[in-house]
């Protein structure tokens, strides 16, 4: 990719002086913003992300790769980019996470994925930190052939990176950067009825860590972690806080303007079939997206906040 081209890929007057109070779709040509408010429209095309794969958003960075291991990171609001070292990103199913801006000299690329392909083989960590020259790449094995793979996007919560088993045991993996130590919490998995089409998600709100279970029309079901008990503890409330969760990378916030306080927002234009924008836990129900939100062939997506802005952007992945 000829960097010098990025300089001139901007994003567009519509989308500088609309990004404020607006949502955001971010697919692999173009970004769309549909205000909340007024149902306008405004699109920019950027050719230059076209065969790129968007894996995780953080302090609205976007962390991109390209082919089988080219990745790099683009801010769609200031029109930045970091080039980051190659790795091999398809071969290990990985999932990727950010614990901060890529511009802090704190900041931690977290990369997990399977050591075979059945997944009993341990996992394989990358990590990359600001200053680094290249990946470090580090293999666990799990105790007593313990079958892990991560199966949404990680979590950086209070100094650690948390990660869910995609299997039905759920478990609970936590990889300390700092130590680079690996393990499996002795959590259970969460107290669940019988549902259908259920979607999980996990996400950080307020310091604590949290499961998000979906499953249209039934009740959306939240689970707190208690490290205490060492258990999933079902929560009526998001006590004010609005999560906004998608299959890679979930976030929360507590002072988004023009957005349901206590209430979940998908990432999807349908849910099952039927048009849905967010579940209020204050009344219990999902609330019907707005036409103008309802987009076609907006099928995968994930959430991106802008850099010291309280509100959130949304964009696509594919």
């Amino acid at each position: 990719m000829n960097r010098s081209e990025w300089g001139s890929c901007g994003l567009g007057l519509s989308f500088r002086q609309n990004f404020w109070s607006s949502l955001f779709l971010v697919s692999a040509s173009m970004i769309m913003s549909a205000c909340l408010v007024f149902g306008k429209f405004y699109f920019d095309d950027i050719p230059e992300l076209k065969a790129t794969r968007i894996h995780c958003s953080k302090d609205g960075w976007l962390l991109f790769s390209q082919l089988s291991d080219v990745m790099f990171l683009f801010n769609p609001f200031t029109d930045s980019f970091i080039d980051l070292p190659n790795y091999i990103i398809y071969r290990y199913s990985l999932r990727v996470a950010l614990s901060c801006a890529p511009t802090s000299p704190d900041s931690i690329i977290f990369a997990i994925g399977i050591g075979t392909e059945d997944g009993y083989g341990g996992v394989l960590i990358g990590i990359f930190q600001s200053g680094d020259a290249r990946w470090t790449t580090l293999n666990y094995q799990n105790t007593d052939g313990v079958k892990f793979r991560c199966g949404v996007g990680p979590v950086f919560c209070n100094g650690l990176f948390y990660c869910l088993s995609e299997f039905h045991d759920k478990l609970v993996g936590v990889f300390d950067p700092q130590k680079h130590t690996w393990s499996i919490l002795p959590v259970p998995p969460p107290n669940l009825p019988p549902m259908q089409f259920r979607a999980i998600h996990m996400v950080e709100v307020k310091g604590e860590l949290l499961l998000v279970f979906v499953s249209y029309p039934n009740k959306t079901l939240i689970f707190k972690l208690d490290l205490s008990e060492m258990k999933w503890v079902e929560t009526e409330s998001l006590n004010g806080a609005t999560v906004f969760v998608s299959s890679h990378s979930s976030l929360s916030a507590t002072d988004a303007p023009r957005i349901s306080r206590n209430s979940v927002y998908f990432s999807k234009y349908r849910c099952y079939g039927k048009s849905s924008y967010f579940y209020s836990f204050d009344d219990c129900r999902f609330h019907p997206a707005n036409q103008r939100h309802e987009v076609p062939g907006i099928e995968k997506a994930i959430w991106i906040e802008p850099p010291k802005m309280s509100h959130l952007l949304f964009e696509e992945l594919y």
